[in-house]
């Protein structure tokens, strides 16, 4: 019987959570009914929202597949939703988004840094980016372990002794990837061992966004350093989540840690913190 309302109670505190993040959360999402003549464009307008935005809020969308009539989700002020999972902190989604603990907190109503799993958490659009390392022209696309780097290696599924193009930051499936620079999508879409890629080329150099999740640009699209663009997977030929990051000049591949800040310091708030993404290889 104890052990009975002793589940209860915990259960109750956590739908009290819940209920208290609800209650003084800032941000809302509409519903927006696609008429005539609208595009994506007009409705980032419309709401003062990215186009990634509403891509990542309505997975399976495109510009070609808008539909009169459709329902779409837009959150207000722009920003993404994160549910959290067993095993985070509210330091540990900041870092994924690049973003401040405490603008996380305000916006959500969070006067603790109490979360539990399931609870949704509001990620701010302006907020995001506060965390990127900019000593370089170019930035981490995505906060996670280096799995391997750029150069020869075995190959885990071939088996075959091949080069790697890129270099794989592994991170959970879900997790944002950002512009490095910015650039005009030239690719999206199934392209045979990268599964879902990004192809985004600047002035100077090409960039490819390996085993995707979800695609929040389209071909054509310019995007700015630091937009998000997609969220890391498993998909092509792939081992487990990660993104596969690669670099090319003028046809040429680089070791993008090379053109990349400091391994050491992906995730730089201000100089007094820091948070490091290394792993082994």
């Amino acid at each position: 019987m104890n052990l009975c309302h002793s589940r209860k109670r915990r259960i109750l505190t956590f739908f009290y959570l819940i209920l208290l993040v609800s209650s003084f959360a800032s941000y809302s999402v509409v519903t927006h009914k696609i008429q005539q003549n609208e595009t994506l464009f007009s409705i980032s307008i419309k709401y003062n929202v990215s186009i990634s935005t509403i891509l990542d809020w309505n997975p399976g969308i495109s510009p070609n597949s808008l539909r009169v009539g459709q329902s779409l989700k837009i959150p207000q002020p722009d920003g993404y939703l994160y549910e959290v999972k067993k095993g985070d902190t509210l330091s540990s989604i900041a870092k994924l988004f690049f973003a401040d603990v405490e603008d996380i907190k305000k916006i959500n109503g969070l006067t603790s840094s109490t979360i539990v799993p399931g609870q949704k958490i509001f990620i701010p659009n302006s907020t995001i980016g506060k965390g990127f390392n900019n000593e370089k022209s170019i930035i981490w696309p995505t906060y996670g372990t280096i799995s391997s780097l750029y150069g020869y290696r075995v190959n885990p599924i071939s088996k075959e002794y091949t080069l790697h193009k890129g270099v794989d930051i592994a991170a959970p499936t879900g997790t944002p990837v950002f512009a490095s620079e910015d650039g005009v999508v030239e690719f999206v879409g199934e392209n045979n061992g990268y599964g879902l890629m990004i192809q985004i080329d600047s002035n100077s150099n090409t960039f490819i966004y390996g085993h995707l999740s979800q695609i929040n640009v389209y071909k054509g699209q310019y995007v700015k350093k630091g937009q998000l663009i997609g969220r890391v997977g498993s998909t092509g030929v792939s081992t487990g989540p990660h993104l596969h990051f690669e670099v090319r000049r003028e046809d040429k591949l680089y070791d993008p840690l090379v053109l990349l800040p400091s391994r050491n310091n992906i995730y730089v708030l201000d100089e007094r913190e820091s948070a490091y993404g290394v792993g082994g290889e």
